[in-house]
């Protein structure tokens, strides 16, 4: 049993270092396709062709962790697509102060 809880204990922290891994490559991936310039169409291009990848995969028949891992994919790469609603100003300068 103390195997098990090994192996189980590794598992669990190479779920949780991948898990971080993906947010940061999220983060970045979000970051370039904002960017406005030709790196952005660059990794839009990339992020379209992996939907189609994860598209073409999806119609395989699969076993049901796959299956998981191929919508969690999908579902990150739908997202990647979406343009993000620009942000507000953190803060705005009102006018009404004292004038010399």
């Amino acid at each position: 049993m103390a195997d098990l809880n090994a192996v189980l204990s590794r598992l669990n922290d190479r779920l949780l270092r991948l898990e971080g891994e993906l947010f940061v490559l999220r983060s970045l991936a979000r970051a370039t396709l904002t960017a406005g310039d030709d790196h952005a169409t660059r990794m839009r291009k990339l992020v379209e062709a992996a939907k189609v990848a994860l598209a073409d995969e999806a119609k395989r028949p699969l076993d049901k962790p796959t299956r998981k891992y191929v919508d969690a994919a999908t579902a990150l790469v739908e997202e990647l697509l979406v343009e993000p609603t620009p942000a507000r100003p953190l803060f705005t300068v009102i006018d009404g102060g004292r004038r010399d």
